[in-house]
């Protein structure tokens, strides 16, 4: 008898769990899931500091391009997007499905904030001569976040006679424009250019310096600096 009354009540615990089990699975089968990634639009990077909403929700990205939100009501909802200085706000309306529904988000750059002026650095590598452009802003510090915008960089390489700190320039080796590539991995020269060695009439063996005036054309203004100590033959190992 006791034994009876023991299944009896087990089977009735267990159809409990079960009842509630499916109707919770019921319950969220009513609702959706947004979820997907918000990058810049033309270098595919997390945009660190970017903030989205929707339906009364909101989340941060610092580390993560990927986002997700759960619970949400089928039917139209808005998604707003507010990026840091930099990108263009962002706002979309979808019709939203009970289960998933994936959203991705390219923000479009819209200006440097804050942009003063470049600093630029040189590596000669095996490539040829890189360009680092480094932004700064109008207290002297370092730009770190910024979109990946168009850029035509211009540069003038001439030969360099004399010591770094007391020189004069010296035969034009070239002038035009150089190849312009993005660097998710660094921390400040994002924006690089490289001039082929091909282009350069000059003599590895030599192990002359030269001096790089170095231009870079943004929408927002054109910018310049110099670097005088350019090695005009390969150093180091290749990136």
């Amino acid at each position: 008898m006791k034994k009876r009354i023991l299944y009896a009540a087990i089977i009735i615990v267990v159809g409990i769990a079960l009842a509630i089990g499916l109707s919770a699975t019921l319950s969220v089968s009513k609702y959706g899931i947004i979820k997907g990634k918000i990058t810049d639009e033309l270098s595919g990077d997390p945009i660190k500091g970017v903030r989205i909403r929707v339906d009364g929700k909101s989340t941060i990205l610092y580390h993560s391009k990927y986002y997700q939100f759960t619970g949400i009501p089928p039917g139209k909802q808005n998604i707003e997007v507010f990026p840091p200085p930099g990108w263009v706000k962002f706002t979309k309306t979808i019709k939203v499905k009970p289960g998933e529904n994936e959203v991705n988000i390219s923000l479009k750059g819209d200006k440097i904030p804050d942009l003063t002026k470049i600093i630029c650095f040189t590596e000669s590598k095996k490539r040829g001569i890189i360009v680092e452009i480094r932004y700064v802003d109008s207290k002297g510090v370092g730009i770190t976040e910024f979109p990946r915008l168009p850029v035509k960089i211009e540069v003038v390489l001439w030969e360099r006679i004399g010591e770094e700190d007391n020189y004069v320039k010296g035969n034009k080796l070239f002038e035009g424009t150089i190849e312009h590539f993005w660097d998710s991995d660094a921390y400040l020269a994002k924006n690089k250019g490289i001039l082929s060695w091909s282009e350069i009439p000059i003599k590895f063996e030599d192990k002359k310096r030269g001096i790089m005036e170095i231009r870079i054309h943004l929408e927002q203004g054109d910018f310049k600096d110099t670097a005088d100590d350019v090695s005009l033959f390969p150093e180091g190992e290749e990136e």
